[in-house]
């Protein structure tokens, strides 16, 4: 959208003119591009059941070669109920069946 390329160019016009370039259009869009690399950041979520996950690593071996894995293991009812009740309490939440709604955290979450 051409408002989208305006406030782009709005916004890198400084850091392309502090980097000692001319602030061109091509230049500011290159100084833009260079600011999405050093700072994007994707998150994927697969799940490790299956032969899915299996065919997309052989498939993309960069998932594997490329990034950073960590395998999150199924959370204890204890740790759910916890996290739960320190969320309710943090929001003082009045709830008339307080220990019902943090028991459904051990099961829904």
């Amino acid at each position: 959208k051409p408002e989208d390329i305006d406030a782009i160019m709005q916004a890198c016009r400084g850091p392309c003119q502090q980097a000692g370039m001319v602030p061109t259009k091509a230049n500011i869009y290159s100084a833009y591009l260079s600011q999405v690399k050093a700072h994007v950041h994707v998150v994927l979520a697969f799940s490790p059941v299956g032969a899915a996950f299996r065919t997309r690593l052989r498939m993309f071996p960069s998932l594997v070669n490329c990034c950073t894995i960590d395998w999150f293991a199924e959370w204890p009812a204890e740790a759910l109920y916890s996290v739960g009740k320190q969320q309710i309490m943090l929001q003082d939440l009045q709830l008339p069946n307080l220990e019902a709604c943090l028991s459904l955290f051990k099961v829904v979450h």
